[in-house]
């Protein structure tokens, strides 16, 4: 059963707690019909979490304590 997380004028995301899914679901700003979803696994999702906090560390101009 899918539990709205978070809802926004541009995106909106849902998670299936049985199945360990998420669904994130994008509207262009232009084009309110036009709407974009994928759906990640717990696997993917960690990933996904990994690269976006790398590219906010990147955004602030923290130095890394391991490189990769």
């Amino acid at each position: 059963m899918w539990e709205e997380m978070l809802l926004t004028e541009q995106l909106s995301i849902h998670m299936d707690k049985s199945s360990h899914r998420l669904e994130l679901k994008l509207r262009e700003h232009e084009r309110e019909d036009t709407i974009s979803a994928v759906q990640l696994s717990q696997a993917e999702l960690t990933q996904l979490l990994h690269t976006l906090l790398e590219i906010n560390r990147c955004f602030r101009g923290d130095i890394a304590y391991f490189h990769n």
